[in-house]
């Protein structure tokens, strides 16, 4: 499969999720219009805090390309990506500015819980589990959840039940890592802090598989597509309500700004806009 034909495949899915969310925007608009800003907790920062500092602190972890991804510019720092761009329309709202705090992605939640960061956006999934932590904007993006393996070996794999007599790679702390643990009990988990690493595992040989959402694990099929194949029919479910925007609980004012901005971008069709160029910027700037 080529590159483009690679690409078409990533923006066809996509902008089906996009267009599921959008079947949501109505109701969730009649929601947000009717919501009833409650009293912020003595632990969060709040709105007004934020415009008095003058910034709002991003934590993410930009090992998802297209969702946050580095380069370097002019001997800098520059962090891209669908995730990024939302955090700076959510800064531009505010009218501050935005600072990212680029961590490990099982620190993010404590972070949010510690007041070092005010949100987190890191293709992260709404969870009970992690609702019960901090709280979640609307959804922005919804995803699947899929396995690659070594290219000479995905022939290997037809089932779901395949997966569960091998060694799986995922992201400490991910809901990739619950499923597993959950979903396959008697199977080896390795378990990293970065994404990149799990590849490098895959194709070593370290690991049989890796799980990742799709719109990364495709990402890395594109750049190393002589080594590795994302199985893409066979879909692992996670009861996952789609990726989020998460912030320290209480923080109703901030939340309430952030559920717009992405309510809008959904029904105005910029988020879609969003998503396709960064995974076409992506796949140009990784090759």
């Amino acid at each position: 499969m080529t590159c483009h034909s690679k690409l078409n495949r990533k923006l066809n899915f996509f902008g089906g999720l996009i267009m599921r969310l959008y079947q949501k925007v109505l109701l969730a608009g009649m929601a947000l219009l009717s919501l009833n800003v409650a009293a912020q907790t003595t632990s969060a920062k709040t709105l007004d805090e934020i415009k008095e500092a003058g910034k709002i602190v991003l934590g993410t972890n930009a090992e998802y390309p297209p969702f946050e991804w580095v380069e370097m510019v002019d001997g800098e720092q520059e962090y891209l990506g669908i995730d990024l761009d939302l955090a700076r329309m959510i800064a531009d709202e505010i009218g501050v500015e935005l600072v990212v705090s680029d961590q490990a992605f099982n620190a993010l939640i404590p972070a949010i819980q510690a007041g070092k960061i005010d949100m987190a956006i890191a293709s992260m999934s709404y969870t009970e589990e992690r609702a019960e932590q901090v709280d979640f904007s609307e959804v922005y993006f919804e995803t699947k959840n899929l396995f690659a393996v070594p290219v000479d070996k995905v022939g290997n794999y037809t089932s779901l039940e395949d997966f569960a007599s091998v060694k799986i790679g995922v992201l400490k702390a991910s809901v990739q890592e619950q499923m597993i643990k959950e979903q396959y009990p008697e199977t080896e988990i390795v378990s990293m802090n970065k994404n990149g690493d799990l590849i490098e595992s895959l194709k070593s040989g370290r690991v049989d598989a890796v799980l990742m959402d799709n719109v990364v694990i495709y990402q890395y099929e594109t750049l190393n597509s002589d080594s590795i194949a994302v199985v893409g029919e066979l879909a692992l479910e996670d009861g996952s309500f789609g990726n989020a925007v998460a912030l320290e609980k209480g923080n109703a004012e901030l939340k309430a700004i952030i559920d717009q901005i992405i309510l809008e971008a959904i029904e105005t069709d910029e988020l879609s806009k969003i998503v396709d160029k960064n995974i076409e910027l992506s796949t140009k700037s990784q090759d």
